[in-house]
């Protein structure tokens, strides 16, 4: 069998889809040896900066599309056969399509991969053109595919509901911690990455794109509501490379006279994320909506007690592993974070209580689930 596998999103500053496909390969390139796999690093209006940095150990049975080729050929290419043509398929049984594009050009067996459907839920959250791309590549998706892969039982719900899909056609496949999200120690290794990103005193972390979605408007509204000895004794550290849309998450800050005790960060080096998590105090993931919220479990994985929203997957994921909030509630979020930071015994038991949720998940388990789906197709 000879699987397609789009690549597009998983090179460069990866973010959620970027880490899942990479993931996912890393965890196919372990359990397969039989079948062959393509690689496409670039794929329908994907035409990524660092198209050939694809991070996955490749044993001989992957290969990366057009590895060899020179970048302006395979952009002289890409103008002269356009982003949709049957030739780069050549000899494929079975493509998976992870960006929301399903090419009309190919004929075999295809699978895609719906993460969550927050551009139908929270329209205002998203830019009109991604919301547009995401709601035509899903529309492709359901009337073409033969089965669709959900990343959590709430995105496959969401799917039923407002595609009309039939249950049988999708198949949940969860996301999880990669090796490097443990808990980190090494007291000098914490000095030295807190160093690095200027962080001098206790804090809460939080991470994601600065966009509306990941509620940071009120997570910093929230933190100006505790007393003014909790927001001396802890700053808030936000993480996250630039989204979209935050314009009025950045003018917050301001407003709230909040630069001296919350930092932005920016995005943050996968080495370093680990200590991160494991340094902070608490990590606090108040989103509006998540496909699966893969820094909630990466947070569990490194034994940091964790706050996060009572909605969408987030409640599928973290129930009874985490203190749940109203993420439309500021005054739900503030309590939420008082009350774990003045009790120190609460913190230590979600910190275990985490760490035990956090082994359910595993790429392995996603990884043998996709590839059954796979052979269900074509075998």
């Amino acid at each position: 069998m000879r699987i397609g596998i789009d690549v597009s999103l998983a090179s460069g500053e990866k973010v959620g889809v970027g880490y899942y496909v990479s993931n996912l390969l890393e965890a196919l390139a372990k359990i397969d040896q039989k079948n062959d796999y393509v690689l496409y690093p670039f794929f329908g209006n994907f035409f990524p900066d660092a198209l050939k940095g694809v991070n996955c150990q490749q044993p001989e049975n992957f290969r990366l599309y057009l590895n060899s080729a020179p970048r302006p050929l395979l952009r002289a290419m890409r103008f002269v056969l356009g982003k949709d043509n049957r030739r780069y398929f050549k000899g494929v049984d079975l493509l998976h399509c992870t960006s929301f594009f399903v090419p009309k050009s190919f004929n075999g067996k295809t699978v895609s991969t719906i993460y969550d459907l927050s551009f139908v839920l929270f329209p205002e959250c998203h830019t009109e053109a991604n919301r547009l791309h995401c709601l035509e590549g899903t529309r492709e998706s359901v009337s073409r595919c033969q089965k669709l892969i959900a990343i959590s039982e709430n995105t496959k719900r969401d799917l039923m509901q407002y595609f009309d899909v039939a249950e049988d056609k999708v198949v949940v496949t969860y996301l999880a911690p990669r090796e490097i999200f443990k808990p980190v120690v090494d007291v000098k290794i914490k000095e030295r990455v807190l160093a690095k990103y200027g962080i001098a005193s206790e804090y809460i972390f939080s991470l994601g794109s600065i966009e509306p979605r990941k509620n940071f408007k009120r997570l910093m509204q929230a933190y100006a509501l505790l007393d003014q000895d909790a927001r001396e004794a802890y700053s808030l550290v936000i993480a996250g490379g630039g989204g979209w849309l935050n314009k009025d998450i950045y003018a917050e800050l301001g407003a709230l006279k909040l630069e001296h005790t919350v930092k932005s960060i920016g995005y943050v080096a996968d080495e370093d994320l680990p200590t991160l998590y494991s340094a902070a105090t608490l990590f606090v993931y108040p989103s509006l909506y998540e496909g699966f919220g893969m820094p909630v479990v990466e947070a569990m994985a490194c034994g940091t007690p964790v706050v996060t929203s009572n909605s969408s997957s987030l409640r599928e994921i973290a129930e009874g592993a985490s203190i749940m909030v109203d993420a439309q509630s500021v005054e739900s979020i503030s309590h939420a974070l008082g009350d774990m930071l003045s009790n120190p015994e609460k913190r230590e038991s979600f910190s275990g209580k985490g760490l035990e949720r956090a082994r359910k998940f595993s790429w392995l388990k996603t990884a043998r689930k996709t590839l059954k789906l796979y052979e269900s197709l074509i075998c």
